[in-house]
């Protein structure tokens, strides 16, 4: 009886592990997990048009940004500009009954939604602050996230 039931075991095909998760980058001891990145994606709080390195490479800009401007502590955004782009990200989703789809299939909550929102202002107004609006801003912006790339312990793993 138990040869049969192995026999059976060995002639079933075998299925593909899911991905549920894993861990594309860490940014000074903060994770960026695929979860993140297909989240912010589909929200379309990042650019891109998949879970590549370019976009892995953005959400690691995006943390050295946000670490540099929790440092400087700058105003916090108008609670109705936060409204205003979660109000439009949720039109860009499709709804809320879709919006809360995405969030929970990225393991997102709306509180952490509304956090990136609310940083993503943030880290703009801090540029604002810090970089002139001229047309030498990308310029300098890519030389300051290039020094900090430098000065930040950074692992990137492939997406």
């Amino acid at each position: 009886m138990a040869a049969l039931l192995c026999a059976l075991l060995l002639l079933q095909s075998p299925q593909s592990p899911e991905l549920i998760d894993r861990t594309l980058a860490i940014v000074a001891g903060r994770t960026i997990t695929l979860s993140d990145a297909r989240t912010v994606l589909a929200l379309g709080l990042v650019e891109g048009a998949s879970v590549d390195s370019a976009l892995v490479q953005r959400l690691v800009d995006r943390e050295l940004m946000l670490r540099e401007t929790e440092r400087y502590q700058p105003a916090e955004p108008p609670r109705q500009q936060v409204d205003d782009r979660l109000a439009r990200t949720t039109e860009r989703a499709g709804g809320e009954a879709e919006l809360a789809k995405l969030l929970a299939a990225g393991g997102f909550t709306a509180e952490r939604l509304r956090a990136w929102i609310r940083d993503d202002l943030r880290i703009e107004s801090y540029l604002g602050q810090r970089f002139a609006a001229d047309e030498r801003r990308p310029d300098l912006i890519a030389d300051w996230l290039s020094d900090l790339r430098r000065r930040t312990q950074i692992t990137v793993f492939e997406p």
